[in-house]
Parts: C-alpha cells; structure tokens; sequence
C-alpha cells in the first residue's frame, strides 16, 4: 500500500494537480499490482452524511481504491461557513480515526486557508504538496519538451509568446496539440504562425469591458472597468485594449459597406471569424463619424496619460461615457 493514505494537493495549475493525481494513482497500482477503483466525489454536491457513507471502504470488492475531492467550497475561506464547516471536519475527523488500509484520500483547492479548521486539521493528517505555477523559464522549457515530445520543431521566440501568454497549462498543452496538426514536423513554427493562436490573459479579461462598450451599455462598462482596476490592471493597458477593439470596429464596418463577406473580413483583419462576426453584429450602433472621433479622442488621453499628471480614472471614465453615448 502507498506510504501516504492521504494527500492534500493544492494550487492555481489545474494541470500539474491532475498529473499529480495520475502519479498517485499509478504509484497505489505498481505496489498493488492491480488498478485501483477510482471514485471522484463532487463535495459540494453532497452533505456531509453523503461524503461519510462514501468514504466507507471495504476491501472485500476491490484491492485497492483513491478517492479524488477537488476543490470542495469546505476547504476555502471559513468564513460564514462556519457550522458547514465543522460538519465535514467531524466526517474527515472519524474518517482517519479508522483504519483506511488499502485507500488513499485525496483532496485538492487553489489555494491554502490556514484559517480553516479542515485544512489545519487535514495538515496533521495528509501529505500536503503545493504544485506551484512554474515561471517563464520554466514555462518556456515546459513548453519547449511538449512540441518535442510531438516531433514538432518551435522558434524561441515563439516559445517565449506562449509562456507570457499568461495561460493556464491546460490551455497550453491544448494550444500545442492544435498546432501538431496544423503543421508538418519539417516545418519550424515562427511568431508569425502562432500570432492569433494563441489568446492572452488580459485581453480575455479585458473583453468584458470592450464588448459591453460595443453593446454601448455604461452600467456594464463602468462594472467591468472597475473590476479591472481592482485586479490591478494598469489604465494604459486598458487603454491599448479599448483602442484596438475600436480600430477593428471601423475596419470591419468599412469592409462590411464595401459589400465583403464575414469570411473575407476575417482574412483582411487576420482576425478569428467569431470576433468578426461578433463585431459585425455591433456596427451598426456607431456611425463611421462617431468612430473617427473616438479614435481622435482615444488619441487625445494617450497624450495625456504621458505628458500630464491628470487621474487617469477620471480620463478612463470620461471615456467610457462618451463611447457609450448614442449621438
């Protein structure tokens, strides 16, 4: 049986905590000889009557058995929990009281809550392993190990474009097996080939903000540039972001008056066919005058963030009222 009957697996990286899983797993089959049954349990499904009874292990139906928790509400932050809280604890408490001999318990979360009674408890009893995000270079080796592992052959700097993404590693991992059928095993994948492949972070999370001002609506805008500010994303960014997605709007409405399909678009613009077709839909709520002076006017606080000292909320909000204002 495996040295550990228990682990607390935690961190951001849904892949690596799923790897990890994997190597349990085959650890618990290779000292078993046998595969193990493997029983994932969605927590937040079930009260903790439920998780108790699933708990229960009997060796007389299978040699050996992993139950897999992820992510349970019970092991984040205590508060106002608190009764829900102490209702699993007391389950895990008469769980490991008991002799589990031939199963192993995993529990897995984002993050790690001292302040919670179960996973302080859980700490005296599992072996907890923090599966950190590796950093850029790690990433880039990562990276750089999956194309070879497909015989596929990448740029440096192409490498260097996908770690900085900011993208989790399933999405990765799943922009790479994208590309091995794209391209041939000869070709050497440049910047150039990826550009559009591969989306980054902050315009996903920024997408919120230019579709609603698309949409023309100011309660949801203002929403969701607040959120963004929360989050620590910085005004030129937002800024960068806005003045694109306003560039593509008259690009694609000119194209769209010239008579051009979707599909033609999409190949002038090299951008994704969804996004045109998304942008189609929103063009007729901006005159091709009311563009070319957003476009000035976005031009205008670009000056202004660099060469005076106003407060760039108040530029960003003013901004987000004129863009969204119907002439």
């Amino acid at each position: 049986m495996a040295e550990n009957i228990a682990y607390y697996l935690w961190g951001e990286e849904s892949y690596l905590i799923d790897q990890e899983i994997k190597k349990i797993i085959a650890g618990v089959s290779e000292q078993n000889g046998d595969e193990p049954e493997v029983v994932v349990v969605d927590a937040d499904e079930i009260g903790a009557m439920e998780l108790g009874q699933t708990l229960e292990f009997s060796p007389l139906f299978a040699l050996s058995r992993v139950v897999i928790i992820k992510k349970p509400g019970w092991l984040g932050k205590a508060s106002r929990k608190a009764r829900k809280i102490e209702e699993y604890l007391q389950v895990l408490k008469d769980y490991f009281q008991h002799n589990n001999h031939g199963q192993v318990l995993i529990l897995t979360y984002t993050e790690y809550n001292p302040s919670n009674p179960i996973v302080k408890y859980i700490n005296s009893q599992a072996k907890v392993i923090n599966l950190k995000r590796p950093g850029p270079a790690e990433l880039e080796k990562w990276c750089k190990s999956e194309f070879s592992r497909r015989n596929m052959r990448v740029a440096p700097a192409s490498l260097k474009q996908i770690a900085n993404s900011g993208q989790d590693m399933y999405y990765i991992i799943n922009l790479i097996d994208k590309l091995s059928l794209i391209f041939k095993p000869d070709m050497v994948i440049g910047v150039n080939d990826i550009d559009g492949q591969v989306d980054s972070k902050q315009e996903i999370k920024i997408f919120k903000l230019t579709d609603a001002l698309l949409n023309r609506n100011l309660k949801a805008s203002l929403a969701a540039f607040y959120q963004l500010q929360e989050q620590g994303e910085h005004h030129l960014l937002i800024l960068h972001m806005i003045t694109r997605q306003i560039l593509s709007l008259g690009k694609i409405k000119l194209y769209q008056e010239m008579g051009y399909s979707s599909s033609k678009i999409a190949e002038l613009t090299s951008q994704k066919s969804f996004v045109v077709n998304k942008i189609i839909e929103k063009t007729n709520r901006f005159s091709k005058e009311e563009i070319r002076i957003l476009l000035e006017k976005l031009l205008e606080i670009d000056t202004s963030f660099k060469k005076e000292s106003k407060d760039p909320r108040i530029l960003m909000e003013t901004l987000l009222v004129e863009i969204c204002a119907k002439k």
